[in-house]
């Protein structure tokens, strides 16, 4: 449903929410002021060509196609080669007036335009997205984000019934919902956690509103603090002497109009603060700019973002720290705990701790292709392929499942179906680096074939 289906009813609330972050999260490149710098010996620059935002690595020159943010903080940039979208290394920082590397870039020694930009990533940034099932950035081609901006289904459902008959009770409406289901509408983008983990034969898009996070994927945090993250807001929530003293009372809405943006934030963030501490007395008008301060976030490139956890002005902030341990947000149902929480520690690297809670539980495809890793990773070859070819026959069109079966065919020393099954990667994902470094690997004397090719298919 776009958000133009609601403006025949709600013609002012859609026309202001159209202006607010969420309306505007995806749109065409603009030109912004253009820019140029060094790093690690690369230059890079930022110009216009033919009316055309270009961005520059080194002899390298793209010109993206989408922008990804309302530009209240940032912009990131994807650009398009046939049917697949990659991030550029190169994203423009608002509040700096000022062109810089994109989030994560900046630890690597190289910057390139290989990032490949997923349907997860998508589903949080557009209102809909036609990613390939199966494939890692394909997308089906023509219009592959026919809604580029979050619209109203994201937060209210599906309205078809309430379009035909508009009553209160056919549409969702999050603040009408019980605490669980409420939340969970912001928290499918605004909480990260460490890793999310879907329930078996689920996607993170599966999820809708009225439902609790948990029926679709669980959240597992890191059991100690590791430092400030950009879409952690529900957990720096929590965390708030505010949130604990309000019990399940205290929601993003109780603060935040999806609506609109104000026009005097401080005076309206103000308000809602007294609105709970009437016998408080403020000692300014801007109680966020004090309690709720912006702050360096470290997986958010070289901007800053609100601190939700509503601290006492000049409070200890948390430092980064190892992971020792993980949690979920909220539990699964209980015969998916240990599945949840096993393939939680794989995808953070914790093979052992993962090790022994998928041992012992019902294998689907992506048990499988956890402990195939696992087997992979230790060196046991033989019990890689032989998970590994279960969870591809599962999915047989899922590029990276066959791209993992591969690697295991290699190290069991099987060379000639572990080509087979890199070149399977290549016909569902013909623009997948790793499958084409992989290749390289299992045929040496051909390397600067693969990466040749694999260069002229992006420039095409």
């Amino acid at each position: 449903m776009a958000i133009a289906s609601c403006a025949p009813c709600h013609e002012a609330i859609v026309r202001s929410y159209a202006a607010t972050g969420m309306g505007r999260s995806v749109s065409r490149p603009t030109e912004e002021a253009r820019g140029k710098g060094k790093h690690s010996g690369q230059e890079w620059e930022v110009a216009s060509k033919a009316g055309k935002l270009t961005h520059r690595v080194g002899g390298e020159t793209r010109s993206p196609e989408w922008a990804v943010g309302s530009g209240h903080e940032g912009k990131s940039y994807i650009w398009r080669v046939g049917d697949s979208f990659f991030q550029s290394p190169l994203a423009w920082y608002s509040r700096r007036g000022a062109w810089d590397l994109s989030p994560g870039y900046a630890a690597g020694a190289t910057i390139d335009f290989l990032r490949p930009i997923t349907a997860d990533c998508l589903g949080c940034h557009t209102g809909e997205s036609r990613a390939v099932k199966g494939t890692l950035n394909r997308y089906e081609g023509g219009d592959p984000i026919p809604v580029p901006g979050i619209h109203c289904a994201r937060c209210h459902g599906n309205a078809e019934a309430h379009i035909r008959d508009g009553r209160r009770g056919n549409i969702v409406n999050p603040a009408r919902l019980a605490a669980r289901e409420r939340d969970s509408v912001c928290e499918q983008c605004h909480l990260s956690g460490a890793t999310r983990v879907p329930l078996p034969g689920k996607s993170f898009g599966d999820f809708r509103p009225g439902m609790a996070l948990e029926q679709v994927f669980s959240v597992y945090l890191p059991v100690a603090e590791s430092g400030f993250k950009v879409v952690s807001h529900a957990e720096q929530l929590a965390q708030s002497a505010c949130a604990k003293g309000a019990g399940e009372k205290l929601w993003c809405g109780s603060c935040h109009d999806a609506h609109r943006e104000p026009a005097e934030a401080g005076r309206w963030f103000r308000e809602r603060c007294v609105g709970c501490h009437a016998q408080t007395r403020p000692h300014g008008d801007d109680c966020a700019g004090c309690h709720m301060p912006r702050t360096s976030a470290r997986d958010g490139g070289h901007t800053a973002f609100t601190d939700h956890r509503i601290r006492k002005p000049g409070g200890a902030v948390a430092k980064e720290g190892p992971v020792k341990g993980l949690r979920a947000w909220r539990e699964p149902a209980l015969e998916w705990r240990a599945r949840g929480l096993g393939l939680a520690y794989a995808g953070v690297g914790e093979l052992e701790r993962a090790y022994g809670l998928l041992r012992g539980v019902a294998e689907d495809g992506e048990v499988q292709s956890a402990l195939g890793l696992i087997f992979l990773r230790s060196g046991k070859g033989a019990e890689a392929v032989a998970v590994l070819e279960r969870a591809a026959k599962a999915e047989p069109g899922n590029s990276t499942r066959r791209l993992n079966l591969a690697a295991a065919l290699l190290a069991a020393g099987q060379r000639g179906r572990a080509a087979e099954e890199a070149r399977q990667a290549m016909a569902i994902e013909p623009r997948m680096q790793d499958a084409y470094v992989l290749m390289a690997e299992i045929e040496p004397g051909r390397a600067a074939y693969w990466r040749e090719r694999f260069e002229g298919l992006m420039r095409k």
